[in-house]
């Protein structure tokens, strides 16, 4: 079953949120306890996020696993 997730843009996303709110990467990544070159290959799209990665974006940044995933408003 092929996923209709696009990671390059929920990549983007990550990248926007963090910039927006003026969080480095080393910060982020130590928030969701993945290493930086993690962090950095889910921003370019290289790497998927986990369960785990979205439920500490959720439960840290109160982050909306459907804007994340989909870009979807509630």
């Amino acid at each position: 079953m092929k996923s209709d997730i696009d990671y390059k843009e929920v990549g983007k996303r990550i990248q926007n949120f963090r910039e927006v709110r003026g969080l480095t990467r080393a910060l982020l990544a130590q928030k969701l306890c993945i290493s930086e070159q993690h962090l950095e290959d889910l921003e370019a799209g290289k790497k998927q996020l986990t369960q785990e990665n979205i439920e500490a974006l959720r439960e840290t940044f109160s982050v909306d696993p459907a804007w994340l995933l989909g870009g979807q408003t509630p």
